[in-house]
């Protein structure tokens, strides 16, 4: 009984071990040597190669950021913005959206879309949306800062 007791401990302690652990919202850090000005032009020049859609472009406070853009995986999809900041650093973050395609759920008849807020973008997703930010910014000279 005692065994029991205790397995079903652990198994509870893993379970909500690991439900919560989630991956965080990935930024990425880059150095340049030029002008803030240079280096927000550039950036907006690399989104638009990138065919994203450029929502906000302030080189005023030195941010841009993309629309809203869709990328299905399996039946979730995810909408996510691309934000960048340029400070001493160049600082590229993303914003999530995920949607789950769910059959006959009570939000619709017959099955639909169910939008949540989920700030947490999978590790794998993230990789494929900064790997191609990071190849066009190292062809430009804009060499990715790792931090430990």
């Amino acid at each position: 009984m005692i065994k029991t007791a205790r397995a079903v401990f652990y198994l509870i302690t893993i379970y909500f071990y690991l439900g919560c652990t989630a991956q965080s919202t990935m930024v990425n850090y880059y150095n340049y040597d030029m002008p803030k000005i240079e280096v927000i032009n550039l950036c907006k020049t690399i989104l638009l190669n990138l065919d994203y859609e450029i929502d906000i472009y302030a080189p005023e406070t030195n941010v841009i950021a993309t629309k809203s853009k869709k990328l299905k995986k399996l039946l979730i999809g995810y909408n996510y913005i691309v934000y960048i900041k340029v400070t001493d650093k160049v600082e590229v973050y993303l914003a999530s959206e995920r949607n789950i395609f769910m059959r006959g759920s009570e939000s619709s008849i017959g099955g639909g879309e169910l939008t949540t807020m989920d700030p947490n973008m999978p590790y794998s997703v993230q990789k494929l949306i900064f790997n191609t930010i990071r190849r066009e910014f190292e062809r430009k000279n804009i060499k990715r800062i790792e931090l430990n």
